[in-house]
């Protein structure tokens, strides 16, 4: 044997996603000059690099070479003891090589995600929204749900309340929310909260969600009705301050002349004097009732049913990419609720256009949150057969393991079927 090799550490600890630096000590015991390569070895061969990986010694001279080690932070990175080898080859006589080891332990590191299936929901009080629990660590992850409103406007329960997720697994978590108060609304009210993951000594994970509570009564109806009680109330007026006195005086006249008629046959009759008594029978007439009519309230309602879409886009980085669906050929669609997610905060842009024509452009870096709501006023329609198109750039993924951007949009409306 010509060469002799070892590291300077025994045993060393190494976080993955870090990087750890040891020294190799590379002796030529024989006595003539010799070439070597060195290069990683062993199951830790993918995350080991040697800086020097050709080196020359003189007979009975020693070099100290850099190798460092970086295991990727990904689930089956296992956490525990590994072994780390690299392998020295004489360039002169390639069957003399050796094999040097060491000792690295892996320490458990945590990386856990909530992602909301429908981060935007409708309702009026109640909804019910479902979360994946991701564990991308690579230790188990026992995490108790909770619900984080500052504002103590949402209340609701998680099925289950606690979850087990073993590395690269996930979880469905349904959360049934309940609003609170606010029982008459003249407009919409958004209520934003968060889903929270915890476990003791480990830091938590969470996720937004939003409910939008339509208004009770809408602004429209709200106005017609006023108009309406306004109506009523001058004809109830105008009964009491016009109608019903021109009738109680025509009524009191016509008594009046009645009564006067009857005392002058009564005086005809008698002619000198002694007269009978005449009973005069009077019948009082009634005035015909008037029930003022109520003008009908007519509450539009929207037309359509209500109908989700959800379009998903994986790119690398530096790279464009795009994904698209198609409105069924038989109806329209009015689009109400514009969702962009960003969940891992990757940099670059995402547009939103209807066959061609860009609706929306998002810078993805300045998003202030994972789920970017965009709100609409009026429906953007879409005719049958139209194409709605998710384009995406990507820049720089959001966490330093990724490899790409992983944007998504959420588009809320109602489909309304075409007549032929």
């Amino acid at each position: 044997m010509s060469v002799q090799v070892w590291f300077a550490q025994d045993e060393i600890s190494v976080q993955p996603g870090e990087s750890t630096s040891l020294s190799l000590a590379v002796e030529n015991v024989g006595d003539h000059t010799e070439s070597y390569t060195v290069i990683p070895a062993g199951l830790s061969a993918a995350w080991t690099t040697v800086t020097r990986p050709n080196i020359t010694l003189f007979g009975g001279s020693r070099d100290v070479i850099e190798v460092v080690i970086r295991p990727p932070a990904i689930h089956t990175t296992t956490a525990g003891p590994t072994a780390v080898a690299v392998r020295v080859i004489p360039q002169g006589d390639p069957d003399d090589a050796v094999v040097a080891e060491t000792i690295a332990t892996v320490t458990p590191f945590d990386d856990r995600r909530i992602t909301a299936l429908q981060p935007l929901q409708r309702g009026r009080r109640r909804a019910t929204f479902e979360f994946m629990v991701e564990n991308h660590g690579n230790n188990l992850a026992s995490c108790r749900l909770h619900l984080v409103d500052p504002s103590d406007r949402v209340d609701g329960s998680f099925d289950p309340p606690a979850v087990g997720v073993a590395p690269g697994s996930a979880s469905l978590v349904r959360l049934k929310l309940s609003a609170q108060r606010s029982f008459f609304r003249r407009s919409e009210r958004q209520l934003d909260f968060e889903v929270e993951a915890t476990e003791q000594d480990h830091p938590p994970a969470s996720g937004r969600a939003t409910l939008i509570q339509p208004p009770t009564i809408p602004a429209g109806s709200l106005l017609k009705v006023l108009a309406a009680l306004a109506v009523l109330l001058a004809v109830i007026a105008s009964w009491f301050a016009v109608v019903k006195p021109a009738i109680d005086d025509a009524a009191s006249d016509a008594v009046d002349e009645r009564i006067l008629e009857i005392a002058a046959v009564d005086e005809s009759e008698n002619g000198t004097g002694g007269s009978d008594d005449a009973t005069a029978a009077t019948t009082p007439i009634e005035a015909p009732a008037t029930v003022p009519e109520t003008p009908e309230v007519i509450v539009e309602a929207d037309p359509g049913d209500p109908v989700s879409y959800r379009i998903a886009v994986d790119v690398g980085i530096n790279q464009d990419r795009s994904d698209s669906i198609s409105i069924p050929p038989d109806s329209r669609y009015l689009l109400t609720d514009v969702v962009f997610q960003n969940t891992n905060g990757d940099i670059g842009t995402a547009q939103l256009l209807r066959n061609g024509d860009v609706l929306y452009e998002i810078d993805l870096g300045a998003m202030n949150s994972a789920n970017e709501f965009q709100p609409r006023v009026t429906p953007i329609p879409f005719e049958p057969n139209d194409n709605l198109v998710l384009a995406v750039s990507c820049l720089a993924a959001g966490k330093t393991s990724g490899t790409g951007c992983e944007i998504a949009v959420l588009l809320g409306g109602r489909i309304v079927p075409v007549e032929r």
